[in-house]
């Protein structure tokens, strides 16, 4: 299991790395959401109409069930519009993820992920298993560091290549055992899916929501 204060330090790192880039990301997806809203909501209106003064010589509950047929088509809409900017979002922090192994502090995340692993699986020899172009750096730098910082009671870690290349991060694994504790980028961001689709609905779809009065 991950304990909350090793998550929340990971997020934060990644969060002060791409902080400024997401933020422009986030502001220019929520423009375009709205301009989209916004134009789906004036065709809505304007079919409407139409539909109103078709409907006036057909009765009233011909009209209802047109307009009852509109405000569904509606808010399919609006949920495709919102999965559209979800998708976009995602795509853009994977690439800000993928750009975190260039920057200095990259050796220090990778310690607290190797070091996240080895408390969840508890023992004393590892296999530490990385992207090969993060092999050199956890060999010089990550390994000696996670074994200081466990001040000896790690007899060995071994390191070992992913067969798959990977956005950053580590995988995890004693000798002999089935279990694997995934700690790369893309497997945190698969765990905290719902975290992040659920900011991503606040930050870019919060106003939209207030003056649609959930609506969609």
């Amino acid at each position: 299991m991950v304990d909350n204060e090793s998550v929340k330090e990971i997020c934060n790192r990644i969060k002060e790395d791409g902080e400024k880039e997401i933020a422009s990301i986030l502001d220019k997806a929520e423009k375009t959401a709205l301009e989209i809203i916004k134009k789906a909501e004036d065709e809505k209106n304007r079919v409407v109409k139409e539909i109103l003064a078709k409907a006036e010589e057909k009765g009233l509950v011909e009209r209802r069930r047109q307009l009852s047929g509109v405000q569904i088509e509606m808010k399919r809409e609006k949920l495709k519009i919102r999965e559209e900017v979800i998708t976009s979002v995602m795509k853009k922090v994977r690439v800000s993820l993928e750009n975190v192994r260039t920057r200095s502090g990259y050796s220090g995340i990778l310690k607290g992920l190797v070091m996240d692993g080895i408390e969840a699986l508890g023992g004393k020899s590892f296999f530490v298993f990385v992207d090969r172009r993060d092999f050199n750096l956890t060999e010089k730098e990550v390994i000696p560091a996670v074994l200081a910082g466990f001040d000896g009671k790690i007899e060995n870690v071994e390191i070992k290549e992913l067969e798959k290349e990977s956005i950053g991060g580590v995988k995890v694994g004693v000798p002999g055992g089935n279990v694997i504790y995934d700690n790369r980028f893309e497997a945190r961001m698969y765990r905290l899916r719902d975290d992040i689709r659920n900011l991503i609905f606040e930050e870019i779809f919060s106003l939209e929501g207030r003056e649609g009065s959930g609506s969609a």
